[in-house]
Protein backbone atom coordinates (compact mmCIF):
# COMPACT_ATOMS: atom_id res chain seq x y z
CA UNK A 1 0.00 0.00 0.00
CA UNK A 2 2.74 2.61 0.94
CA UNK A 3 4.51 1.55 -2.21
CA UNK A 4 1.60 2.56 -4.39
CA UNK A 5 1.46 5.63 -2.53
CA UNK A 6 4.69 5.83 -3.37
CA UNK A 7 4.06 5.79 -6.90
CA UNK A 8 1.17 7.84 -7.12
CA UNK A 9 2.88 10.60 -5.43
CA UNK A 10 6.23 10.32 -7.43
CA UNK A 11 3.73 9.72 -10.43
CA UNK A 12 1.84 13.23 -9.47
CA UNK A 13 5.27 14.99 -9.15
CA UNK A 14 5.89 14.58 -12.77
CA UNK A 15 2.70 15.87 -14.02
CA UNK A 16 3.61 18.50 -11.83
CA UNK A 17 7.01 19.70 -14.10
CA UNK A 18 4.99 19.88 -16.92
CA UNK A 19 2.54 23.22 -16.90
CA UNK A 20 0.02 23.90 -19.00
CA UNK A 21 -0.06 26.31 -21.87
CA UNK A 22 -1.80 29.45 -21.47
CA UNK A 23 -5.13 30.01 -23.72
CA UNK A 24 -3.31 33.31 -25.36
CA UNK A 25 -0.40 30.50 -26.87
CA UNK A 26 -1.88 27.86 -27.92
CA UNK A 27 -4.61 30.41 -29.67
CA UNK A 28 -1.53 32.39 -31.16
CA UNK A 29 -0.61 28.66 -32.48
CA UNK A 30 -3.68 27.69 -34.17
CA UNK A 31 -4.11 30.81 -35.80
CA UNK A 32 -0.66 31.10 -37.30
CA UNK A 33 -0.62 27.04 -38.24
CA UNK A 34 -3.84 27.56 -39.94
CA UNK A 35 -5.36 24.75 -38.09
CA UNK A 36 -2.88 22.02 -39.95
CA UNK A 37 0.04 20.09 -39.34
CA UNK A 38 2.91 22.37 -39.79
CA UNK A 39 4.76 19.57 -40.92
CA UNK A 40 2.23 17.26 -43.16
CA UNK A 41 -0.59 19.96 -43.21
CA UNK A 42 -3.38 18.05 -42.55
CA UNK A 43 -6.29 19.82 -41.57
CA UNK A 44 -6.67 18.91 -37.36
CA UNK A 45 -10.12 20.61 -36.84
CA UNK A 46 -11.90 17.28 -38.21
CA UNK A 47 -11.74 13.57 -39.10
CA UNK A 48 -12.94 11.59 -42.16
CA UNK A 49 -11.12 8.62 -41.87
CA UNK A 50 -13.89 6.79 -39.90
CA UNK A 51 -17.40 9.46 -41.21
CA UNK A 52 -16.78 12.69 -40.96
CA UNK A 53 -16.43 14.36 -37.43
CA UNK A 54 -15.61 17.56 -35.86
CA UNK A 55 -12.98 17.38 -33.42
CA UNK A 56 -9.54 19.06 -32.39
CA UNK A 57 -6.87 16.34 -33.56
CA UNK A 58 -4.07 18.73 -33.28
CA UNK A 59 -0.99 18.44 -30.29
CA UNK A 60 0.97 21.04 -29.51
CA UNK A 61 4.51 19.97 -29.67
CA UNK A 62 7.52 21.18 -28.28
CA UNK A 63 10.54 22.38 -30.27
CA UNK A 64 13.12 22.09 -27.51
CA UNK A 65 11.53 20.15 -25.42
CA UNK A 66 9.52 21.39 -21.84
CA UNK A 67 11.47 19.88 -19.47
CA UNK A 68 15.64 20.18 -18.62
CA UNK A 69 14.87 15.96 -17.91
CA UNK A 70 17.60 14.59 -20.32
CA UNK A 71 14.42 12.39 -21.62
CA UNK A 72 12.98 15.22 -22.86
CA UNK A 73 12.88 16.01 -26.78
CA UNK A 74 15.75 18.14 -27.38
CA UNK A 75 15.56 19.26 -24.26
CA UNK A 76 19.47 19.86 -24.10
CA UNK A 77 19.52 23.07 -26.65
CA UNK A 78 20.16 26.16 -24.52
CA UNK A 79 16.51 27.67 -24.04
CA UNK A 80 16.14 29.27 -20.94
CA UNK A 81 12.88 27.14 -19.46
CA UNK A 82 10.73 30.33 -19.02
CA UNK A 83 11.08 30.44 -22.98
CA UNK A 84 9.87 27.12 -23.77
CA UNK A 85 6.11 27.43 -23.31
CA UNK A 86 6.09 30.45 -25.40
CA UNK A 87 4.54 30.00 -28.94
CA UNK A 88 8.19 30.79 -30.74
CA UNK A 89 9.15 26.87 -29.34
CA UNK A 90 5.63 25.28 -30.27
CA UNK A 91 4.66 23.54 -33.02
CA UNK A 92 1.26 22.40 -34.21
CA UNK A 93 1.26 19.06 -35.07
CA UNK A 94 -0.79 16.02 -36.12
CA UNK A 95 -0.16 12.87 -33.35
CA UNK A 96 2.03 10.82 -36.43
CA UNK A 97 4.63 13.75 -36.86
CA UNK A 98 4.43 14.26 -33.59
CA UNK A 99 6.14 11.11 -32.46
CA UNK A 100 8.30 11.12 -35.36
CA UNK A 101 10.03 13.87 -34.82
CA UNK A 102 10.49 12.74 -31.01
CA UNK A 103 11.57 9.16 -32.19
CA UNK A 104 13.98 10.59 -34.96
CA UNK A 105 16.09 12.31 -32.44
CA UNK A 106 18.59 9.15 -32.53
CA UNK A 107 19.42 9.46 -35.99
CA UNK A 108 20.21 13.00 -36.13
CA UNK A 109 16.83 14.25 -37.40
CA UNK A 110 14.40 16.68 -36.67
CA UNK A 111 16.65 19.65 -35.19
CA UNK A 112 15.97 22.31 -33.26
CA UNK A 113 17.12 24.29 -36.32
CA UNK A 114 15.55 22.31 -38.57
CA UNK A 115 12.18 22.40 -36.86
CA UNK A 116 12.03 26.09 -36.67
CA UNK A 117 13.49 26.58 -40.07
CA UNK A 118 10.10 24.28 -41.36
CA UNK A 119 7.61 26.34 -38.89
CA UNK A 120 8.94 29.79 -40.07
CA UNK A 121 8.20 28.77 -43.50
CA UNK A 122 5.08 27.26 -42.48
CA UNK A 123 3.64 30.24 -40.99
CA UNK A 124 4.98 33.03 -42.99
CA UNK A 125 2.65 31.07 -46.11
CA UNK A 126 -0.48 30.73 -44.14
CA UNK A 127 -0.05 34.27 -43.34
CA UNK A 128 0.88 34.92 -46.97
CA UNK A 129 -2.04 33.14 -48.23
CA UNK A 130 -4.79 34.00 -45.64
CA UNK A 131 -4.11 37.98 -46.94
CA UNK A 132 -4.83 37.18 -50.48
CA UNK A 133 -8.61 38.64 -51.31
CA UNK A 134 -11.41 36.37 -52.05
CA UNK A 135 -11.25 37.82 -55.75
CA UNK A 136 -7.85 37.18 -56.65
CA UNK A 137 -8.66 34.54 -58.87
CA UNK A 138 -6.91 32.82 -62.16
CA UNK A 139 -7.28 31.02 -64.62
CA UNK A 140 -4.81 28.69 -65.41
CA UNK A 141 -4.21 28.19 -68.88
CA UNK A 142 -0.87 25.49 -70.08
CA UNK A 143 0.19 24.30 -73.30
CA UNK A 144 2.19 21.12 -73.00
CA UNK A 145 4.37 19.50 -76.11
CA UNK A 146 7.17 17.92 -77.00
CA UNK A 147 10.64 19.67 -77.52
CA UNK A 148 13.62 17.95 -79.24
CA UNK A 149 12.29 14.15 -77.22
CA UNK A 150 11.77 16.09 -74.01
CA UNK A 151 8.15 16.43 -71.73
CA UNK A 152 7.95 18.65 -68.83
CA UNK A 153 5.07 18.05 -66.71
CA UNK A 154 2.95 21.24 -65.41
CA UNK A 155 1.23 20.18 -62.78
CA UNK A 156 -1.41 21.95 -60.45
CA UNK A 157 0.95 22.47 -56.93
CA UNK A 158 3.18 23.83 -59.21
CA UNK A 159 0.79 26.53 -61.00
CA UNK A 160 -0.84 27.10 -58.07
CA UNK A 161 2.76 27.71 -56.15
CA UNK A 162 3.65 30.13 -58.57
CA UNK A 163 0.60 32.57 -58.93
CA UNK A 164 0.34 32.15 -54.46
CA UNK A 165 4.17 33.30 -54.85
CA UNK A 166 3.75 35.93 -57.67
CA UNK A 167 2.98 40.04 -57.16
CA UNK A 168 -0.21 40.61 -56.88
CA UNK A 169 -1.07 37.03 -55.57
CA UNK A 170 -3.54 35.08 -57.03
CA UNK A 171 -5.68 31.78 -55.95
CA UNK A 172 -5.27 29.19 -59.15
CA UNK A 173 -8.50 28.15 -60.66
CA UNK A 174 -8.86 25.21 -63.13
CA UNK A 175 -11.82 25.86 -64.99
CA UNK A 176 -11.44 24.68 -68.17
CA UNK A 177 -9.52 21.80 -66.77
CA UNK A 178 -13.35 19.45 -67.06
CA UNK A 179 -11.33 15.75 -67.45
CA UNK A 180 -8.90 16.82 -64.10
CA UNK A 181 -5.58 15.60 -65.93
CA UNK A 182 -3.45 18.07 -65.35
CA UNK A 183 -3.05 19.44 -68.45
CA UNK A 184 -5.14 21.77 -70.45
CA UNK A 185 -3.82 21.78 -74.32
CA UNK A 186 -2.24 18.54 -74.18
CA UNK A 187 -0.19 18.19 -77.38
CA UNK A 188 2.22 15.71 -76.60
CA UNK A 189 0.40 13.18 -78.46
CA UNK A 190 1.44 14.37 -81.80
CA UNK A 191 4.77 13.87 -81.18
CA UNK A 192 7.18 16.43 -83.41
CA UNK A 193 6.71 18.24 -86.38
CA UNK A 194 10.26 16.34 -87.34
CA UNK A 195 7.80 13.46 -87.73
CA UNK A 196 4.59 14.66 -88.58
CA UNK A 197 3.68 16.64 -91.35
CA UNK A 198 0.21 17.55 -89.74
CA UNK A 199 1.72 18.98 -86.77
CA UNK A 200 1.17 22.32 -86.79
CA UNK A 201 -2.20 22.25 -88.62
CA UNK A 202 -3.16 20.03 -85.94
CA UNK A 203 -1.54 22.06 -83.11
CA UNK A 204 -3.58 24.94 -84.23
CA UNK A 205 -6.98 23.35 -84.26
CA UNK A 206 -6.25 22.29 -80.93
CA UNK A 207 -5.32 25.28 -79.21
CA UNK A 208 -8.49 27.14 -81.15
CA UNK A 209 -10.75 24.52 -79.54
CA UNK A 210 -9.30 25.13 -76.38
CA UNK A 211 -9.39 29.48 -77.01
CA UNK A 212 -12.99 28.78 -77.95
CA UNK A 213 -13.48 27.83 -74.41
CA UNK A 214 -11.60 30.61 -72.36
CA UNK A 215 -13.81 32.89 -75.05
CA UNK A 216 -16.97 32.13 -73.26
CA UNK A 217 -15.98 32.46 -69.85
CA UNK A 218 -15.14 35.83 -70.55
CA UNK A 219 -18.17 36.73 -71.92
CA UNK A 220 -19.88 35.08 -68.98
CA UNK A 221 -17.69 37.36 -66.81
CA UNK A 222 -16.53 33.91 -65.34
CA UNK A 223 -12.75 34.41 -66.33
CA UNK A 224 -10.83 37.91 -65.31
CA UNK A 225 -7.32 36.92 -65.17
CA UNK A 226 -5.38 34.22 -66.75
CA UNK A 227 -1.78 32.61 -66.03
CA UNK A 228 -0.22 31.09 -68.75
CA UNK A 229 2.36 28.01 -68.54
CA UNK A 230 3.71 26.92 -71.59
CA UNK A 231 6.16 24.20 -72.67
CA UNK A 232 6.02 23.48 -76.81
CA UNK A 233 8.04 24.23 -79.30
CA UNK A 234 8.07 28.33 -80.26
CA UNK A 235 5.54 28.16 -83.53
CA UNK A 236 3.10 26.93 -80.76
CA UNK A 237 3.87 29.05 -78.15
CA UNK A 238 3.75 32.29 -79.88
CA UNK A 239 0.46 30.75 -82.19
CA UNK A 240 -1.01 30.44 -78.33
CA UNK A 241 0.11 34.59 -77.19
CA UNK A 242 -1.50 35.15 -80.14
CA UNK A 243 -5.11 33.67 -79.75
CA UNK A 244 -5.27 34.33 -76.10
CA UNK A 245 -5.45 38.20 -77.37
CA UNK A 246 -5.68 41.08 -74.77
CA UNK A 247 -9.50 40.34 -73.59
CA UNK A 248 -8.18 40.03 -69.80
CA UNK A 249 -4.97 40.72 -68.21
CA UNK A 250 -2.21 37.77 -68.33
CA UNK A 251 0.43 36.61 -66.45
CA UNK A 252 3.01 34.56 -68.08
CA UNK A 253 5.24 31.99 -66.48
CA UNK A 254 7.90 30.55 -67.77
CA UNK A 255 10.27 27.47 -66.40
CA UNK A 256 13.89 27.93 -65.40
CA UNK A 257 16.41 26.19 -63.58
CA UNK A 258 17.85 28.25 -61.06
CA UNK A 259 16.38 26.17 -58.09
CA UNK A 260 13.87 23.94 -57.29
CA UNK A 261 10.76 26.76 -57.64
CA UNK A 262 10.81 25.93 -61.31
CA UNK A 263 7.68 27.62 -62.37
CA UNK A 264 8.22 30.76 -60.12
CA UNK A 265 10.17 34.27 -61.43
CA UNK A 266 12.70 35.51 -59.62
CA UNK A 267 11.13 38.15 -56.79
CA UNK A 268 14.95 39.77 -56.59
CA UNK A 269 17.06 39.63 -59.67
CA UNK A 270 18.97 42.03 -62.12
CA UNK A 271 16.63 43.21 -64.84
CA UNK A 272 17.95 43.03 -68.07
CA UNK A 273 16.88 45.80 -70.84
CA UNK A 274 16.56 44.59 -74.36
CA UNK A 275 17.16 46.44 -77.94
CA UNK A 276 16.58 46.27 -81.63
CA UNK A 277 19.00 47.35 -84.40
CA UNK A 278 18.58 46.72 -88.00
CA UNK A 279 21.38 44.76 -89.57
CA UNK A 280 20.57 43.89 -93.29
CA UNK A 281 19.19 47.18 -95.22
CA UNK A 282 16.63 46.69 -98.30
CA UNK A 283 15.38 48.88 -100.55
CA UNK A 284 12.27 46.71 -100.62
CA UNK A 285 10.72 47.89 -97.41
CA UNK A 286 7.82 45.01 -97.94
CA UNK A 287 10.47 42.64 -97.15
CA UNK A 288 11.35 42.29 -93.39
CA UNK A 289 12.25 39.11 -91.35
CA UNK A 290 13.09 39.40 -87.40
CA UNK A 291 15.70 37.79 -85.52
CA UNK A 292 15.01 37.44 -81.50
CA UNK A 293 18.31 36.75 -80.06
CA UNK A 294 17.27 35.87 -75.87
CA UNK A 295 18.76 32.71 -74.86
CA UNK A 296 20.65 31.91 -77.64
CA UNK A 297 22.15 33.32 -80.80
CA UNK A 298 20.64 32.96 -84.04
CA UNK A 299 22.86 34.08 -87.03
CA UNK A 300 22.81 36.29 -90.37
CA UNK A 301 23.83 33.27 -91.75
CA UNK A 302 21.86 30.53 -90.51
CA UNK A 303 18.44 31.50 -92.26
CA UNK A 304 16.82 30.10 -95.29
CA UNK A 305 18.47 30.78 -98.67
CA UNK A 306 14.94 32.71 -99.43
CA UNK A 307 15.72 35.34 -96.48
CA UNK A 308 18.54 37.19 -99.28
CA UNK A 309 19.98 40.21 -99.58
CA UNK A 310 16.68 41.68 -100.40
CA UNK A 311 15.48 41.80 -97.14
CA UNK A 312 15.54 44.10 -94.35
CA UNK A 313 16.74 42.16 -91.38
CA UNK A 314 15.90 43.06 -87.66
CA UNK A 315 17.76 42.04 -84.40
CA UNK A 316 16.24 41.98 -81.10
CA UNK A 317 18.40 40.80 -78.07
CA UNK A 318 19.69 41.84 -74.51
CA UNK A 319 21.52 45.14 -74.09
CA UNK A 320 25.14 44.57 -72.88
CA UNK A 321 25.04 40.97 -72.39
CA UNK A 322 25.29 38.04 -75.07
CA UNK A 323 22.31 36.05 -75.57
CA UNK A 324 22.04 33.16 -72.13
CA UNK A 325 19.73 30.72 -70.64
CA UNK A 326 19.09 32.80 -67.91
CA UNK A 327 18.83 35.91 -69.46
CA UNK A 328 14.96 36.00 -68.36
CA UNK A 329 15.01 35.11 -64.78
CA UNK A 330 11.92 38.29 -63.31
CA UNK A 331 8.84 39.54 -64.39
CA UNK A 332 10.03 43.02 -64.78
CA UNK A 333 12.82 41.58 -67.63
CA UNK A 334 9.81 39.98 -69.62
CA UNK A 335 8.02 43.38 -69.58
CA UNK A 336 11.81 45.29 -70.62
CA UNK A 337 11.29 42.85 -73.28
CA UNK A 338 7.68 43.48 -74.25
CA UNK A 339 8.46 47.20 -74.28
CA UNK A 340 10.93 46.43 -77.02
CA UNK A 341 9.58 44.48 -78.92
CA UNK A 342 6.54 46.58 -79.14
CA UNK A 343 7.98 49.75 -80.14
CA UNK A 344 9.62 47.10 -82.59
CA UNK A 345 6.68 46.24 -84.13
CA UNK A 346 5.17 49.68 -84.27
CA UNK A 347 8.26 50.96 -86.04
CA UNK A 348 7.75 48.28 -88.77
CA UNK A 349 4.36 49.67 -89.24
CA UNK A 350 5.60 53.32 -89.76
CA UNK A 351 8.81 52.65 -91.45
CA UNK A 352 7.55 49.06 -93.51
CA UNK A 353 3.45 50.02 -93.70
CA UNK A 354 3.63 48.08 -96.64
CA UNK A 355 4.68 44.88 -95.62
CA UNK A 356 2.40 41.74 -94.69
CA UNK A 357 4.45 39.52 -93.12
CA UNK A 358 7.09 39.54 -90.98
CA UNK A 359 9.58 36.32 -90.74
CA UNK A 360 10.41 35.58 -87.67
CA UNK A 361 13.06 33.47 -86.40
CA UNK A 362 13.24 33.20 -81.87
CA UNK A 363 16.20 31.79 -79.60
CA UNK A 364 14.05 32.64 -76.61
CA UNK A 365 12.30 31.30 -73.66
CA UNK A 366 9.02 30.23 -73.29
CA UNK A 367 7.48 33.45 -72.24
CA UNK A 368 9.12 35.69 -74.11
CA UNK A 369 7.75 33.26 -77.28
CA UNK A 370 3.90 33.49 -75.92
CA UNK A 371 4.57 37.38 -75.31
CA UNK A 372 5.49 37.85 -79.23
CA UNK A 373 2.23 36.62 -80.33
CA UNK A 374 0.04 38.26 -77.09
CA UNK A 375 1.75 41.69 -78.02
CA UNK A 376 0.90 41.62 -82.29
CA UNK A 377 -2.23 43.66 -82.59
CA UNK A 378 -4.76 41.86 -84.57
CA UNK A 379 -5.17 43.40 -88.39
CA UNK A 380 -3.02 46.42 -87.40
CA UNK A 381 0.31 45.01 -87.98
CA UNK A 382 1.34 42.27 -90.46
CA UNK A 383 1.25 38.64 -90.51
CA UNK A 384 3.91 36.77 -88.66
CA UNK A 385 5.62 33.52 -90.30
CA UNK A 386 7.16 31.81 -87.19
CA UNK A 387 9.88 29.53 -88.44
CA UNK A 388 11.06 26.04 -86.11
CA UNK A 389 14.70 24.61 -86.29
CA UNK A 390 14.43 21.36 -87.58
CA UNK A 391 16.32 19.94 -86.70
CA UNK A 392 19.32 22.16 -87.89
CA UNK A 393 17.55 24.12 -90.73
CA UNK A 394 14.95 26.94 -90.08
CA UNK A 395 11.58 25.79 -91.88
CA UNK A 396 8.45 27.74 -92.14
CA UNK A 397 5.81 26.36 -89.66
CA UNK A 398 2.95 28.77 -89.00
CA UNK A 399 1.26 32.10 -89.69
CA UNK A 400 0.25 34.60 -87.25
CA UNK A 401 -2.51 36.88 -87.44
Amino acid sequence: MKASTSKKQAGTSKEAQRKALSPRVKQLLYVRAGGRCQLCQDYLLESDELGYYEFNRGEMAHIVGQSLAVTSPRGDFPLAKELRDEVENLMLLCARDHQTIDKAIENGDFTVELLRELKQEREAHIKHVTGIPQNHHTCIVRLVGRIRGNIVQVTRPECNSATLHHHPARFANFALDYHRQGVEIDITALGEPEENPAYYQTVKLLIDREIQLIRQGIERSEIAHLSVFGFARIPALVYLGFQLGNKVGATLFQRRRVDAKHWHWLREGPVQHFEWELIQSSPQVERVALIVNVTGCIHRWELPAAIDDTYNIFLLKPTDVDPHADTVLTVESLDQFRQAYRRLMAHLEIKHKSTNQVHLFLAAPTAVAIACGLDLMPHAQPTLLVYDRMPREFAAALSVN
